[in-house]
């Protein structure tokens, strides 16, 4: 599932490298990523058993603010092996405080069983000198399962470090820690090469803490 810090990590995550947005006229703008990662986790937790994982996703924003956006992944789970994440909302700044209001949808073609679902967020980020810091919380449509991240994250000496403490309130999950650097190389034609860190402390009786070391490859157009 789509994680920005910035977008929240980008939106994100919403995971990937800052996007280059090509002007398409009226205001609109249309830039897109793609991602190679050698394991893919959510909010603390595998979903991907340990494998490496190809991600990609398309962003459609306009001037005023509003923007779409497409976003998928490979898993590995017994209903799906494709996760397909559709979001779209607001997002402006007051002076040194932006805010960023949307939903996302979480799909799964193929799947036969009812863990397809949506969130409501709601994200404000503040500029302190060359630091950001962000909140972002998540809230179910169909039930009461939120999710709060709060991360700090900056450029220092042209490497991006970025820190999100996040906590899960689903049976599986709970709380979990991303810490992560990373560096854009090959000046003419730029890529972003990312080292994460992964730390979780999950609930329930069927999971297991997991702590992970990630590395990934993303380019943006």
């Amino acid at each position: 599932m789509k994680q920005s810090l910035a977008a929240i990590l980008a939106i994100s995550g919403l995971y990937s490298s800052n996007c280059l947005a090509e002007d398409i006229g009226n205001g609109f703008d249309l830039s897109g990523n793609i991602s190679f990662t050698s394991e893919y986790f959510w909010r603390g937790v595998d979903q991907n058993s340990s494998a490496p994982a190809m991600q990609g996703g398309l962003d459609l924003a306009h001037s005023s603010g509003f923007y779409l956006g497409i976003w998928t992944s490979n898993i590995s789970n017994s209903e799906s092996s494709q996760e397909v994440d559709y979001y779209g909302g607001y997002s402006n700044s007051l002076s040194w405080l932006t805010y960023d209001l949307g939903m996302i949808s979480y799909q799964y073609p193929g799947n036969t069983s009812a863990t397809e679902f949506e969130e409501a967020y709601v994200g404000l980020t503040a500029a302190i000198g060359p630091v950001e810091v962000g909140a972002k919380h998540y809230a179910a449509a169909s039930d009461d399962k939120d999710a709060t991240e709060f991360s700090v994250s900056g450029e220092f000496m042209t490497v991006g470090l970025s820190l999100t403490l996040g906590d899960y309130d689903v049976t599986g999950y709970g709380n979990y820690t991303i810490v992560s650097a990373s560096k854009e190389i090959l000046e003419a034609w730029p890529i972003e090469v990312a080292l994460t860190y992964t730390s979780s402390d999950l609930k329930g009786d069927t999971t297991s803490d997991d702590d992970t070391v990630i590395i990934s490859v993303s380019k943006s157009f």
